[in-house]
């Protein structure tokens, strides 16, 4: 049995996530959060940055003297807070839905090659997170660059800048493949919502720190990877911070690929 990707594989599973109408409430839901998100930092950047006469910039903010890192800050939030909660929230319900209305009980009268399907299911999966956090990425810039001050939009020609659409990206196809397993593990939308929420309280609590491994988390190990810079003293190297997202991305892929198969052949069985 073949395992080269078909391409009608991949559209086929890209069509079912846009079938679902709560696919276009759920995307709605991630540009209108992006926008507000947006709107609060640019508040927050004229707050912080004062403009002289002579078109000097100037940070005012104590934590970071540096205008630049407050700008790059900018252009990251957003799209980072959404693909790391939001998107992984829409992949599970998306993927809990399927079987909510036995879609997937359809799937073994369909698919005559499961390895392709598979892999093209998670491929699927991974263009549409890349896609909506892309968007979400695109629509930050364009506000921050048309309500920030000229003198500021210098600032976002930046390699951190510039940079920083790809790298959360990368963010949004790992939290969106740990929905989609969540999902495809527990066939239901409450666990796997719960599963995600877990990783994220354990993240933001810093529960592991007592046995030192909360550097293993994407949220913690990732952040100088996320900021493009290591931001605080005790932050991981961004030669550690990037190993940390590869290897999550290489896990979450293989993951992905063996719950996706098992998940299928109980649907055979």
């Amino acid at each position: 049995m073949g395992t080269n990707v078909s391409p009608r594989y991949v559209s086929c599973s890209l069509v079912r996530y846009c079938a679902n109408r709560q696919f276009y409430w759920s995307v709605f839901a991630v540009l209108a959060f992006t926008a507000l998100f947006a709107v609060l930092d640019v508040q927050t950047i004229s707050s912080t940055v004062s403009i002289a006469a002579d078109g000097t910039v100037r940070s005012t903010d104590s934590l970071d003297p540096n205008p630049a890192h407050i700008v790059s800050d900018a252009v990251l939030a957003s799209p980072y807070q959404t693909s790391i909660i939001l998107i992984p929230i829409i992949v599970a319900l998306n993927v809990a839905a399927g079987f909510r209305s036995g879609d997937e009980r359809q799937l073994r009268l369909l698919i005559n090659r499961p390895r392709t399907f598979v892999i093209g299911d998670v491929l699927a999966t991974v263009i549409y997170c890349a896609g909506v956090s892309l968007l979400s990425s695109l629509l930050n810039a364009v506000i921050l660059v048309a309500t920030l001050n000229p003198a500021l939009r210098p600032m976002f020609l930046t390699e951190t800048v510039i940079t920083t659409p790809l790298r959360v990206t990368v963010f949004a196809v790992v939290m969106g493949l740990i929905g989609y397993i969540a999902a495809i593990a527990t066939k239901r939308d409450v666990p796997a919502l719960v599963t995600i929420f877990l990783l994220l309280i354990v993240s933001l609590s810093g529960a592991l720190k007592i046995i030192h491994a909360d550097v293993l988390l994407p949220m913690i190990g990732g952040k100088s990877f996320a900021f493009g810079r290591v931001d605080e003293t005790g932050d991981p190297s961004m030669g550690a911070s990037v190993i940390v997202m590869v290897c999550w991305l290489i896990i979450a892929l293989c993951a992905a690929v063996i719950v996706r198969g098992r998940s299928l052949r109980t649907l055979k069985a």
